[in-house]
């Protein structure tokens, strides 16, 4: 009897164990996997240069006639000048700029041989033309979060309209029309579970929108006319976000952290380039303990392509990178990277 007892006990104890430990692993599993697989071909990029520019204020604001420019978010009026090979560099004075009081923060773009400063919260469009880096036109624009060129008169804008929401909208500079859209998709708020990123598609009128904490892009034309929906390779379709008013402003703001789907993006000619945050199936933490994860679509029906790493340099991660035709620039703190591009 007591033999039965205690191997009853042995029974319920180990099941417990067991119940345990496999409930810790579903819970792992869903944690740290998002029910997609990655597609990681060898050797789709190489290492060829690299530039310590000293400090981590600079950004890339475009690419003209085999030079890159690079702006600084400290100091408005400077550039610097680089060669695609990542050899000369020049430092450079913005003019134009004496009677625009701009905030810091303002983005400086080099799009061909024009050149704008976007300022959402004064808010203001400064456009200029190199190679003299001098601002000669302005004008005063709807508030905005986001933008991008798309012509030589026009640009992409993101705001919040009258409802409190998020919209895509076109502005014709010179006219001050504005063409507003119902792309964006609420889910939540309106406003966070809508953020994403603006990106030109280089050599094209199209545009893409990349969301942040969703597994979704949006493709149109120059004049905001969807051309596709595109969806990435997680799982994430409904913003994991959580948002909560602030008694005293009335203003919406992050309750928590939210899952990032997507960090950031760019496009060439061909493809969609989207930095993921999020592990595969076929990934360990181990894999991608010292890289960042690059996922590629077509550009032209936003297919899933590939992906690749961008291995971290000197400790740093990547914190922006753009693709100009066959190469990829990446910023690593102070550090800039260039890669080749084999396919």
């Amino acid at each position: 009897m007591l033999k039965i007892k205690i191997f009853n006990l042995l029974i319920c104890f180990v099941g417990s164990v067991a119940l345990v430990i496999i409930l810790f692993l579903i819970s792992s599993y869903k944690t740290n996997h998002f029910g997609f697989i990655r597609i990681l071909p060898s050797h789709l990029i190489d290492g060829v240069n690299s530039k310590d520019l000293k400090h981590n204020s600079w950004y890339l604001s475009g690419i003209h006639n085999h030079e890159l420019f690079l702006a600084n978010s400290l100091v408005i009026k400077k550039v610097l000048k680089i060669d695609t090979n990542l050899v000369d560099t020049v430092g450079l004075t913005v003019t134009g700029l004496e009677k625009s009081r701009l905030f810091q923060g303002s983005i400086f773009t080099t799009d061909n041989e024009v050149i704008w400063i976007m300022d959402g919260l004064k808010p203001s469009i400064l456009k200029g033309g190199l190679p003299h880096l001098r601002f000669e036109k302005f004008f005063k624009t709807s508030f905005f979060t986001g933008s991008i060129p798309l012509t030589e008169n026009s640009i992409a804008l993101r705001y919040i309209n009258e409802k409190g929401v998020s919209v895509l909208a076109k502005e014709f500079l010179n006219t001050n029309v504005l063409k507003t859209t119902d792309l964006l998709e609420k889910q939540i708020d309106g406003i966070f579970c809508t953020d994403g990123e603006i990106v030109k598609v280089q050599g094209s009128s199209k545009m893409i929108y990349v969301y942040y904490y969703r597994n979704q892009f949006l493709c149109t034309d120059s004049n905001l006319n969807l051309l596709y929906k595109g969806k990435t390779i997680d799982t994430i379709s409904r913003a994991q976000i959580k948002v909560a008013k602030i008694a005293s402003t009335g203003e919406t703001t992050m309750a928590a952290p939210p899952l990032h789907v997507n960090k950031r993006a760019c496009a060439n000619e061909k493809y969609l380039f989207v930095q993921s945050s999020l592990r595969a199936n076929n990934e360990t933490e181990y894999m991608i303990k010292d890289v960042s994860m690059i996922d590629v679509y077509a550009v032209a029906d936003g297919k899933y392509q590939f992906s690749f790493y961008l291995p971290d340099f000197r400790g740093f991660k990547v914190r922006d990178f753009k693709v100009y035709g066959q190469s990829l620039y990446a910023l690593y703190d102070h550090y800039l990277y260039k890669y080749q591009l084999n396919f």
